[in-house]
């Protein structure tokens, strides 16, 4: 398994332009590994952060990435930009029961809404309460819970809202993208480790779903 990161220039024109979709962005993405093979399968998860005046794509998956078409597109090819990738198994065996880490998730918080038929209808929460209340839900079957502030407050923030919407394949999708930051404590190692390695909730192939730790 690999944790990789590449900066994007996001003053180029072709950067604004790919970074308009999330099916431009998962293309971008996706073009950094080899065609699959008859039967070969990857799950590959990745979201975009913004850390200061930088913009990055942190992206996880089982096999090496390449982001060379990445860096000539919409980075700095001239400056001989690099990017980087650690091998990401020997920190998910580390992960025991009673850790506690900081934490950062883009999500796409939904719920189903049954109005008569047999399949309910999928929603995205909206209200910050509900967005907070939908992670708080999904934590023990993920195996962490969120630990509690110094007043006993879940220590943890929604740091970015936004809703995006483009065109698949005809289609106009919308989905409501949620970054939440703070600090959970370990309560099942492996549970934990299915997560991050298979991503929480939904649009996973649009840049929802990866979970990061980091040192408290």
């Amino acid at each position: 398994m690999y944790l990789s990161r590449v900066e994007v220039n996001p003053r180029r024109r072709s950067t604004l332009s790919m970074m308009e979709s999330q099916q431009r962005m998962h293309a971008a993405v996706m073009a950094s590994f080899p065609s699959f093979g008859p039967g070969e399968t990857d799950r590959v998860l990745w979201r975009v952060d913004h850390l200061g005046p930088s913009t990055y794509f942190l992206v996880q998956s089982s096999r090496k990435p390449d982001f060379s078409h990445m860096v000539d597109q919409y980075g700095w090819p001239e400056s001989e930009q690099g990017w980087d990738v650690l091998e990401y198994d020997g920190f998910l065996s580390r992960i025991e029961s009673g850790q506690e880490w900081r934490f950062r998730l883009t999500a796409n918080p939904v719920h189903s809404v049954h109005t008569g038929g047999s399949r309910g209808k999928v929603m995205p929460h909206v209200t910050v309460s509900q967005q907070k209340g939908w992670l708080q839900g999904r934590a023990a079957s993920c195996g962490f819970e969120i630990a509690g502030s110094p007043q006993g407050e879940p220590a943890f923030d929604i740091v970015e809202r936004h809703i995006r919407k483009f065109d698949r394949n005809g289609s106009l999708v919308t989905i409501s993208m949620v970054t939440f930051e703070g600090t959970l404590r370990v309560t099942d190692a492996d549970l934990l480790r299915n997560a991050m390695t298979s991503g929480i909730g939904r649009a996973k192939a649009y840049g929802c779903g990866l979970l990061t730790l980091a040192g408290l």
